[in-house]
């Protein structure tokens, strides 16, 4: 008898970030994801235009929503929008509610709930 290994990828929501970024910065958009109960990945790459990070994520992701990071901004796009059109764009400066709203978002789409306001 012989065992196959699989590696299963998870349906999740894809947060990609610069190199430059420190987790510190954005944990509250991840707490928000987290608290609607969906998965989440996060990958950090060389990429610095937040834009271009949500598109590239929401293509990866089976689930078809990205997250994207960068020194100033967080988008969140889906597969099915233009990569220059994200659906949320914010400043990364934001208080605490309003990045953990577009994390909470990012996993309402999924859900096909009501958005919260950000």
């Amino acid at each position: 008898m012989s065992i196959k290994s699989y590696d299963l990828d998870t349906p999740s929501v894809y947060v990609f970030h610069c190199n430059d970024i420190d987790i510190e910065k954005f944990k509250e958009v991840l707490w928000g994801i987290e608290e609607e109960g969906i998965p989440y990945k996060v990958e950090s790459t060389t990429m610095e235009i937040s834009n271009e990070l949500s598109h590239k994520a929401a293509l990866k992701s089976k689930l078809g929503v990205g997250i994207g990071i960068s020194k100033e901004k967080i988008s969140l796009t889906t597969n099915k929008l233009d990569k220059n059109k994200p659906l949320i764009s914010i400043e990364l400066n934001q208080d605490y509610t309003r990045l953990r709203n577009l994390g909470s978002n990012g996993a309402r789409l999924v859900k096909g709930i009501e958005l919260k306001y950000i």
